[in-house]
């Protein structure tokens, strides 16, 4: 039986490693295997690529990415501080293109907590800045510090055919908790972004920045469209 070797790896090779068109390579840390196409590198099959990662002692970033409208993508943040304070602070978003313009649109927030039963509702058009209702609430004394997970995709939207891209719709969820503890109180919150223009950039504020340190872990994803 005849033995097809592939080239090696330990992360997502560039197109420098790929020197011909269809060339593939395996990157055996992640069991993924990728192809070189005419411009770039792609996954082969599997679960969503991996496109972007920020990890760092902060509260705020700007994720730059050149969103291509022929992929569906996918962003989740892991946002904490090491506090004993209540935060008041919602998490905002800039919508922006590659040149750092920002860009505008609408948001549509629906969000509830174990300290309320009533479900509500915020929404805002032609906005430069997006929000998502998930400020901590009144509950347990806080012991050690709070945590938000943010989790949305990114779709784009067509206008007057299938390559007419200039809308993109942000669509998720964000939860807040206390961390290190049982007793916790959690807000939930769903939200809609839409937002106009060629995207390329994505300003990020928790609002964590009560305590000392504050964690911050954006990871990026994306799949194929078509």
């Amino acid at each position: 039986m005849a033995i097809i070797r592939v080239k090696r790896g330990t992360t997502k090779p560039t197109t420098a490693q790929l020197n011909y068109l269809g060339e593939l390579a395996f990157d055996y840390n992640n069991n993924a295997l990728y192809a070189r196409t005419p411009s770039s590198v792609v996954k082969i099959g599997g679960e969503m690529e991996l496109v972007y990662t920020y990890e760092g002692y902060a509260y705020t970033h700007t994720l730059s990415h050149a969103f291509d409208p022929d992929y569906i993508y996918k962003v989740h943040i892991i946002s904490s501080t090491y506090c004993t304070s209540a935060d008041i602070s919602d998490t905002y978003v800039y919508y922006r293109t590659g040149a750092s313009s920002t860009l505008t649109g609408s948001y549509l927030n629906y969000h509830a907590s174990t300290e309320s039963s009533v479900y509500q509702t915020r929404s805002v058009k032609n906005s430069t800045v997006q929000y998502i209702e998930d400020s901590y609430e009144s509950g347990p004394t806080i012991t050690s510090g709070i945590t938000k997970v943010i989790s949305f995709e990114i779709s784009p939207t067509f206008r007057s055919s299938l390559s007419d891209v200039i809308q993109w719709n942000a669509y998720g969820k964000s939860v807040t908790t206390l961390s290190g503890q049982g007793n916790t109180t959690i807000k939930s919150c769903d939200f809609v972004h839409s937002v106009n223009g060629s995207l390329g950039q994505i300003y990020i504020n928790t609002g964590l920045n009560l305590g000392s340190p504050d964690i911050l872990s954006i990871s990026l994803y994306r799949t194929k469209r078509k």
